[in-house]
């Protein structure tokens, strides 16, 4: 049985040092909250899960910006959904499978943070937005 659980949780900018991620979050996508959703599929997801999560995020309310964890990852649809409400609608979504939280947790033993490893995804989709 397929299990969604959403959150929107307030995310570490105002301590003493966040993280690079975290201030880039807050910079550029004008966000102080961060919405969550999990996605506990056995499949991955599809541009449905993506246009379902933008509809909570919501510029005026200081969320521009949605994590998604789902355990498979997504499909190629939703993969050009993410791009396009970036492009588009300037909403973040980024979609975290468990491998990507595995290396987060390999970032951590190896002494790094694992928000060093959110910005590396979030860098490399950035790079690769097509106009």
């Amino acid at each position: 049985v397929p299990h969604n659980i959403s959150s929107i949780t307030q995310s570490n900018f105002s301590s003493a040092c966040p993280s690079a991620f975290w201030k880039f979050l807050e910079e550029y996508f004008r966000s102080k909250y961060v919405i969550f959703e999990f996605k506990n599929y056995k499949d991955v997801i599809t541009q449905k899960e993506i246009y379902t999560t933008e509809k909570y995020l919501y510029a005026k309310a200081l969320r521009c910006v949605a994590i998604i964890v789902s355990c498979n990852g997504s499909d190629e649809n939703a993969k050009k959904a993410i791009k396009g409400t970036l492009r588009e609608n300037g909403k973040l979504i980024l979609n975290l499978s468990n491998r990507d939280l595995s290396n987060m947790l390999e970032y951590e033993l190896n002494g790094n943070l694992a928000s060093e490893y959110l910005y590396n995804v979030l860098d490399e989709m950035l790079i690769e937005l097509e106009k």
